[in-house]
């Protein structure tokens, strides 16, 4: 047991070191950004020749795919506010035994006033739900959290001063002195720049961040406060680490930079006034250990002349002097990031009224700080005000300048149709931002629709040249190439783009390929790819079905056509049903689909289809397909293939007879008919069909149809029609 208890500051140690590391981590990463790229694609129609091969002119639209960034709003993640609430727990109880320890108040006692407390808590807020319960008790564990995390800079700004301190002791005084002010020198430019990094006097590399030093020196604090005999030391320091960490973490991850900026403002002033203080300290209690080059980490128990709490009470007047002395600035950024905190919490427990009201107390003390705006710029879009949303993505930008609030705003210009106030935004961020492939990609886009090709071609270029390996770059250099002929793809690029598995890079590149009328690249292969409700999904589909015929792929488009997203989203799948019907041994189903749709359709598109269709009725009667057809199997399926070939239907017919398939082979005589009323050849084998299945009138319609397309053919079969209209006749008697 007593092996166990020893331990404990070892694992405490393991488990804090992961907490700071795990914060650094995030740090390093960033956390969510309140806004992220997004690829938008457009299907842009190009007419082409459909039957190039046929020497054919029929025209129709294929789908280019154009595409550009959208900048999506992000909602702040839930789960790093309860871990930090977890944290806050716990701290607080290592806390409340800390005070218990130093005040030697019974337990009882305590538990008593917790217990009597949180009644009357519970019972003057009964009617909350669990969401406000939630958000009613997280504000005071804000608030004691950032106290904690105060102190905690203080406590531990002595810890890598101290450090130093130990691996500074050399064999002699001369060398020990030495190092540890050169040390301390070190250590002093280096918050110093800083300093002047974060509060915007200079810009540089040459410096350690804040935040790094402040979660080196809560490592260091802890490691030494586990070395302490006093026991309630070691609660207090840990309580503060995780009541500091349980505020670090939603801060960090959810990006509320303001709070971070505050805490390592305060850290970097805590730590420089402990700088200046420690020497005096180090002076007044062991001025003879360091005359005589003792180690003075190991005769730390010494009595002190000056104790060191009396040196952190120094530093925190002197800290507490300094912020006001700025006007606060850490105090108010320490402000906003308290209600930044509370509008996400709010945001989770569904009150969109008090969410928005945080945010913008947190604009009162800190106005261009951008979680604050772009949080209210996301309820903005929520509800629809544009004008606010522009506002606040505009304040966001102002002291922190991103080239995703600058794309964001111009595309709120663009969708306004102000398209010179977003191209004025996006070239003022390529000044700032010349480097960026996104906003080469959006200006390229801006000055299409100003109709400025050259420049909208020379950003294009612009972009593939800054992002040479994103694929958005090079499916745009595409279609512009095929929707406006501007021959800007190199013949390399072409066989190096014909390897992507990019749908959108595919289908821009095949269809340059179909209009130059260039053989496809031997890397170019159908890809079975599995196939979304997606813009580029569905313009790779339709471009290879018309450019492949039937060697392309069979999809799925019928089981797509139930989904009422597919049609609402491409109408066009309808056509794209009947196409793949006819080029894979579905010509009838396909002739009557695209029939439908011609009558459907309105009158630009069953101009646009009636051509095709035309065209497929004209293929089928050309079809003189040479087959010998031996049983039903063999019949039906050359009906199926050629179902206006006189030479399949005289053989198939009496197959389907012979099988008792009558009534197919009145269908098929009748679709031949319906489809080629002009064809005198296929009115014999209806009319025959007809009086076989009884339908005396219909085939009296057909001779007389006959007679006036064709009266030869017509007398070649009369005494064999008026055989089989006895026949028939006769059959109707019984």
């Amino acid at each position: 047991m007593k092996q166990r208890i020893d331990q404990i500051p070892t694992i405490w140690f393991i488990f804090s070191s992961l907490i700071g590391l795990f914060c650094l981590g995030i740090y390093v990463w960033g956390g969510i950004e309140g806004l992220a790229w997004e690829e938008v694609s457009e299907l842009i129609p190009q007419s082409i020749s459909l039957f190039p091969e046929s020497n054919n002119t029929t025209q129709s639209s294929i789908f280019l795919v154009r595409q550009h960034y959208y900048v999506k709003l992000i909602a702040p993640v839930f789960w790093p506010i309860v871990v930090g609430a977890f944290l806050a727990i716990f701290g607080l109880t290592l806390l409340g035994q800390f005070l218990q320890s130093w005040a030697k108040v019974n337990w009882r006692q305590i538990l008593l006033g917790i217990l009597v407390w949180c009644g009357i808590i519970f019972w003057r807020n009964i009617e909350l739900s669990p969401k406000e319960w939630f958000g009613f008790l997280h504000s005071p564990l804000i608030i004691i959290s950032v106290i904690a995390a105060g102190w905690l800079c203080i406590l531990s700004s002595s810890a890598i001063p101290s450090f130093m301190l130990e691996i500074s002791h050399g064999p002699d005084k001369a060398s020990s002195q030495r190092k540890f002010v050169g040390f301390l020198l070190f250590y002093l430019v280096n918050l110093i720049l800083s300093m002047g990094n974060l509060w915007g006097f200079w810009t540089s590399t040459l410096y350690v961040p804040a935040f790094i030093i402040l979660e080196t020196s809560f490592a260091l604090g802890m490691f030494r406060s586990l070395r302490l005999e006093d026991k309630s030391q070691q609660k207090l320091f840990a309580a503060l680490f995780l009541l500091s960490h349980s505020i670090l973490i939603p801060f960090l991850w959810n990006n509320n930079e303001v709070g971070i900026r505050a805490i390592e403002s305060w850290g970097i002033m805590t730590h420089m006034a402990m700088i200046l203080l420690f020497p005096v300290f180090l002076w007044a209690n062991f001025k003879e250990p360091i005359q005589q080059n003792l180690a003075i980490y190991k005769v730390i128990h010494k009595a002190h002349f000056i104790p060191i709490y009396l040196i952190q009470i120094g530093v925190f007047i002197l800290c507490v002097s300094w912020v006001f002395a700025r006007q606060g600035t850490s105090w108010h950024q320490i402000v906003a990031a308290y209600y930044n905190e509370q509008g996400d919490v709010e945001h989770f427990g569904g009150g969109r009224m008090l969410e928005e009201m945080a945010y913008k107390n947190a604009m009162i003390h800190s106005k261009l700080n951008q979680k604050s705006n772009l949080s209210l710029a996301r309820i903005s879009q929520i509800a629809g005000d544009v004008e606010k949303q522009a506002y606040y993505l505009q304040t966001s930008q102002i002291k922190y300048p991103q080239e995703k609030n600058f794309v964001a705003l111009a595309n709120i210009y663009g969708n306004e149709n102000q398209w010179f106030e977003s191209l004025f935004t996006l070239k003022k961020a390529h000044q700032l931002f010349p480097e960026s492939a996104q906003i080469a990609t959006q200006l390229s886009r801006v000055y299409e629709q100003l109709k400025q090709l050259d420049s909208a071609a020379y950003f294009a270029v612009m972009a593939k040249e800054l992002a040479p390996k994103t694929p958005i770059t090079w499916a745009n250099l595409l279609y512009f190439d095929v929707h406006h002929r501007s021959k800007i793809v190199q013949k390399n690029e072409i066989a190096l783009w014909s390897t992507s598995s990019d749908r959108a890079v595919k289908s821009n590149l095949l269809a340059l390929l179909w209009q130059k009328n260039q053989a496809l690249p031997a890397d170019y292969t159908q890809e079975a790819l599995d196939f979304q409700l997606d813009v580029r999904d569905f313009a790779y589909i339709y471009t290879s079905s018309l450019y492949f015929k039937g060697q392309s792929t069979v999809y799925p488009i019928q089981t797509w056509i139930k989904d009422p997203n597919w049609l609402q989203k491409f109408p066009e799948i309808a056509f794209l049903d009947a196409w793949q019907d006819f080029y894979h041994q579905q010509p009838l189903r396909a002739l009557n689909k695209l029939d439908l749709l011609v009558q459907r359709e309105n009158e630009t598109k069953a101009q646009e289809y009636l051509p095709i269709l035309h065209h497929w009725k004209q293929q089928l009667l050309e079809v003189k397909a040479k087959v010998r057809l031996e049983n039903v199997s063999q019949a039906r399926s050359a009906i199926q293939n050629y179902p206006f070939s006189v030479g399949i239907l005289q053989q198939a017919l009496p197959l389907l007879h012979q099988a008792s398939k009558h009534q197919e082979a009145y269908q098929a005589s009748l679709a031949a008919v319906q489809w080629n009323e002009e064809q005198a050849e296929f009115y014999p084998i209806f009319i025959n069909e007809s009086f076989q299945q009884g339908e005396i009138s219909y085939a009296e319609e057909a001779m007389a149809r006959l007679k006036k397309l064709d009266p030869a053919l017509y007398q070649t079969h009369a005494a064999a029609f008026s055989v089989a209209k006895e026949k028939a006749v006769n059959r109707q008697k019984f």
